[in-house]
């Protein structure tokens, strides 16, 4: 009987260990925790937007979905993370504009825009705003021309990093109004915004999400959006192209990338969820807290938006219409 016992026990261990592992090789990416790298410091937009993104996942998904910031190299440092993780579904990227600039304006990025990732949902969009600090005395952008031209390299203006869309906005200021004027880059919005409130820095196009505030608080002044047409939610703001500056379009946008590669079962679901999920009154609400409008986009209509904002930004650098320093 010992022996039987004994055998039975064996067997019934293998069992368990058997079925224990076939259930482990069976779970699917969708079932495993999701992680969303940002490119970015907390504070800004874009991990904003992250944060409202995992919430969504993770109570559509009914899974823990975390975080990650990996500021740094105007966020394709997290880009780089996520082209080369393992194309399973479970690690995403919080992208934005900068990670197809970057593309453009740097050498040392690890990934190609179009190739390295497949394209999940677009969650939103949103303009920068041209601000500059109380001190400087000026309340329009030729006024702001005027006055960087008078003082050449006195003026600083802060970016959220190089390559950027606030960055790239800041250069075709410069280029177009002939100026010279410092550019000084941060690992995020958060940190250029303190530093134009102290008056470190003069000026800086930054996030509406915070400029707005900002500037109805009298910490800054508002001289104008970067989108094409006014937009919603500050309509008293020209926009760049009715300042002077025609055909100026510096709209900052937000989506989630996988892996190439990643299941496409696993994508349609993330991006199914997403964009059901920015659609709901209250991410509506914090969406447009940060200034933004909420995307639609599904994963092969992203696909053909990256690829036409990359075939955009490559025309604007190649006919100089913009030039970065190196």
């Amino acid at each position: 009987m010992k022996h039987t016992a004994g055998y039975l026990c064996r067997a019934l261990a293998a069992l368990v260990i058997g079925l224990t592992g076939s259930e482990t090789l069976a779970q699917s990416p969708s079932e495993r925790p999701l992680k969303i790298l940002v490119g970015y410091a907390p504070g800004g937009p874009g991990d904003a937007l992250a944060r409202i993104s995992a919430q969504i996942l993770s109570e559509g998904l009914d899974q823990p979905v975390i975080v990650e910031n990996r500021p740094g190299a105007g966020g394709s440092i997290a880009a780089g993370m996520v082209a080369k993780a393992p194309p399973d579904g479970s690690t995403l990227l919080l992208t934005a504009t900068a990670d197809v600039i970057n593309s453009l304006i740097n050498r040392e990025v690890q990934y190609d825009i179009e190739t390295s990732f497949a394209p999940i949902a677009l969650i939103a969009s949103a303009p920068n705003v041209l601000v500059v600090h109380p001190s400087v005395p000026v309340g329009s952008v030729k006024e702001l021309i005027e006055y960087a031209r008078s003082r050449p390299g006195a003026l600083s203006y802060g970016s959220a990093g190089f390559g950027t869309v606030s960055h790239l906005a800041g250069a075709a200021l410069a280029l177009g109004g002939g100026l010279e004027v410092v550019h000084v880059p941060y690992k995020g919005t958060a940190a250029a915004q303190v530093d134009l409130i102290g008056g470190r820095l003069q000026f800086m196009f930054d996030a509406i999400g915070g400029a707005l505030p900002n500037a109805k608080a009298g910490r800054v002044k508002a001289l104008a959006v970067t989108s094409p047409a006014r937009w919603p939610s500050a309509p008293e703001l020209p926009t760049m192209a009715e300042s002077g500056f025609p055909g100026f379009d510096m709209t900052a946008w937000f989506g989630l990338l996988a892996p190439a590669g990643a299941p496409a079962q696993s994508v349609a679901r993330i991006s199914e969820v997403v964009l059901k999920g920015v659609q709901t009154a209250e991410a509506r609400k914090r969406i447009a807290a940060i200034g933004g409008e909420p995307g639609r986009m599904t994963p092969a209509e992203f696909a053909r938006y990256i690829r036409a904002e990359n075939a955009r930004w490559r025309r604007l650098f190649s006919d100089e219409r913009l030039r970065v320093e190196q």
